[in-house]
């Protein structure tokens, strides 16, 4: 293999290692307050506690941080049924699989009128 080729078969093989560091990396959060319309969300942050910073700051007074995650999706179902508290999370590789883990979560648990509430995907 001649020079150039081994210059571009490991600056191929760098590139590949940093966005592999730089995914490992990807976190978000999903907070939630008592209010219906009360959620925060964020998604590739470079740490956990960054990711639910902004969760907790979009979201507002009085919430709490119900899911955070380092890859894929995560969702967060609730029942909308009037004094049920009743809720889902999911977490997925993938938006739809995450919105669907949690509506079965939220239905399984006894909820009846289930709506997603809020989500958010990392996508690095």
């Amino acid at each position: 293999m001649n020079t150039a080729k081994r210059w571009t078969v490991l600056g191929a093989m760098a590139g590949t290692l940093m966005t592999a560091v730089v995914q490992a990396f990807a976190a978000g959060a999903i907070a939630s307050g008592p209010g219906e319309k009360q959620y925060g969300y964020s998604y590739d942050h470079g740490d956990l506690q960054s990711a639910e910073m902004r969760a907790l700051h979009e979201c507002g007074d009085g919430c709490i941080v119900v899911l955070r995650y380092q890859t894929g999706c995560g969702a967060h179902a609730v029942d909308r049924t009037p004094g049920s508290g009743i809720s889902g999370l999911g977490l997925a590789k993938t938006k739809t699989a995450a919105l669907d883990s949690a509506m079965w979560f939220c239905r399984s648990s006894g909820g009846r009128q289930c709506a997603i509430k809020a989500w958010s995907c990392n996508w690095r």
